[in-house]
């Protein structure tokens, strides 16, 4: 999914729960944002409720992603050879045409395998091993074994792919060949300490930004490595830990001592000339959000919008803690994180005020890895069982039913019209959502 991350754990603080204000929207619009979502959850019964098209395997605790007309699944334990189990399915044309297994590979793993990626013909496995992250391409079309390197892929522009290590002190920032893995050219930096900018419309980077390992930044071309900028480190050094990001044009430097923030500065990307700086911020850390910069507070629980040019805070709500997506001038806001079960309040801000545009009611986020979406919500369906999907429509600021999934329990993954969802008995059923 296309997650604007506005926060790392740092510290394992958790955050205060949100005060909850009057509502930025007024009295008529909440009137009509209460019918049409009063209006959704009477039509979760109206629809035919179609079975799944197909049922896959899986049990209980298994990893599922939708991926470029593929399904994968990966076992949430260790077999007693010491592997892991991930198997392919290929997605039909059309509905009703069932799902098509593709390959079964076991995957050497003695940590966590969670995530998956495709790029160049091969399908990435990243596995979380004791001793660091480890990246382990196969095919895509078979499964075959291609090859095993230490670090976490991201993709970048001209076709390669760019591996990341999470040792903060030493190591190297590499490109490598997707299919072969062979290296087209590498820095010495302190991996961890990476950020991306300059996506193309793929969602692969052109730039990458990295902290050297003499505690430099550079900005080097994704695809040569050459480097378009760099930055030495100032007299006596940065104040702690330096943790960098990319937002819109500017690249901002966090110097951070035991998990506080004691300073952020932010540096054009183009040539890392300095724009502003801000002593003690309140909040841990920002990025992009359209004509602004949200920033999740440092401590409690509140959304702030900064301006880019100065650093200046234009809005803060107190009620929403993160941004899950952004599209134009709207953002689709977290709040009650820490509220009970899996579900998040989702709400429609406006990026330039601040100002709640809707309150979208609390959904399961369908896990998606679709950087443009669409994105899904589902919640329990009680009037005739299995679960309510609805598309968040940002333009719209609605959250518009899409289907309801008989037999389904959770745990959803989708991509474009794709979805699939656990079913009660642990296996799951893949569905086409209609047009």
């Amino acid at each position: 999914m296309t997650l604007i991350d506005l926060g790392e754990v740092r510290g394992d603080r958790e955050p205060e729960p949100a005060p909850r204000p009057p509502r930025a929207v007024g009295r008529p619009l909440r009137v009509a944002l209460a019918g049409v979502l009063g209006l959704l959850l009477l039509a979760s019964s109206t629809p035919v409720a179609r079975p799944a098209s197909a049922v896959l395997g899986g049990q209980l605790g298994a990893e599922v992603v939708v991926l470029g007309g593929r399904v994968y699944l990966l076992a949430p334990e260790v077999g007693s050879n010491g592997s892991r189990e991930v198997t392919a399915h290929a997605t039909p044309a059309r509905a009703g045409d069932g799902v098509r297994p593709l390959w079964h590979t076991a995957v050497a793993s003695t940590g966590r395998l969670v995530g998956v990626q495709e790029q160049g013909g091969v399908t990435l496995l990243v596995d979380y091993q004791p001793a660091g992250v480890q990246t382990i391409a196969v095919d895509v079309a078979t499964g075959e074994r291609r090859w095993q390197q230490a670090g976490y892929p991201a993709s970048a522009a001209g076709g390669g792919l760019l591996l990341l290590g999470d040792d903060v002190e030493r190591g190297e920032l590499r490109s490598v060949d997707p299919a072969s893995g062979r290296v087209r050219w590498s820095a010495p930096g302190r991996l961890g300490r990476a950020a991306f900018a300059d996506r193309d419309a793929d969602g692969a980077a052109e730039q990458v930004a990295l902290v050297t390992a003499a505690g430099g930044i550079e900005v080097r071309d994704a695809a040569s490595g050459a480097v378009r900028a760099s930055l030495a480190p100032p007299p006596g050094g940065w104040q702690g830990g330096l943790q960098i990001e990319v937002a819109g044009d500017l690249l901002l430097a966090s110097e951070q001592d035991e998990g506080e923030v004691r300073r952020v500065t932010a540096y054009g990307l183009a040539a890392l000339d300095r724009r502003w700086a801000l002593e003690r911020p309140s909040f841990g850390y920002a990025g992009a959000c359209g004509a602004v910069l949200c920033a999740s507070a440092y401590r409690g629980s509140e959304l702030s919008g900064l301006d880019p040019a100065t650093g200046e805070v234009r809005w803060t709500n107190p009620r929403w803690q993160s941004v899950f997506a952004v599209r134009g001038d709207r953002l689709l806001a977290i709040a009650d994180e820490r509220a009970g079960g899996t579900a998040s309040h989702l709400g429609v801000l406006d990026a330039a005020t601040g100002r709640e545009v809707a309150d979208l009611g609390r959904w399961d986020l369908a896990f998606s890895r679709s950087p443009g979406g669409p994105h899904y919500g589902t919640r329990p369906d009680r009037a005739g069982g299995g679960l309510v999907v609805v598309e968040l429509d940002l333009a719209g600021a609605t959250a518009r039913l899409r289907d309801v999934l008989p037999g389904a329990a959770g745990d959803c993954a989708a991509d474009g019209r794709d979805i699939v969802c656990r079913r009660p008995a642990g296996t799951y059923g893949w569905w086409r959502l209609p047009a």
